[in-house]
């Protein structure tokens, strides 16, 4: 696994760009279809309201929530990279969502592992998110 600062950041600011996509603007399919697919089979994530989802669920409600936060911009700030090693990386960085005038923030702590058939060479295996001011 290439666990340079930039590349593991770079596939961070681009999910959450392709994310942000899906669900801001509308004729997204592609972008929705990136972000699921850099989601290892495996993949789990705890959401803020403390669910685990894998990711069979996890895709199901994004396809359907395309273009439902129109105008959403997800900035990815604070990125630090707490392990790295050739099979995998822990990264935590806050997220900012702005939509309609709102504003939203948590922290997010995942697990990459190192896949070379993705982007970057990484996919993302597990999520963790918290809310924060």
């Amino acid at each position: 696994m290439n666990g340079d600062y930039e590349v593991i950041a770079g596939e961070v600011r681009a999910l959450h760009g392709d994310l942000a996509q899906w669900l801001g603007t509308t004729g997204a399919a592609a972008a929705g279809a990136r972000f699921i697919g850099q989601q290892h089979a495996e993949f789990s994530m705890v959401s803020l309201d403390g669910v685990i989802l894998e990711r069979a669920v996890l895709a199901e409600g994004l396809r359907r929530a395309g273009n439902s936060a129109p105008g959403l911009v997800i900035d990815v700030v604070d990125i630090e990279v707490l392990h790295r090693s050739p099979e995998c990386a822990v990264v935590r960085f806050k997220e900012i969502h702005r939509a309609g005038g709102a504003e939203r923030s948590r922290l997010t702590t995942a697990l990459l592992v190192a896949d070379p058939a993705a982007r970057n060479g990484l996919r993302w295996r597990s999520v963790h998110e918290t809310a924060a001011k």
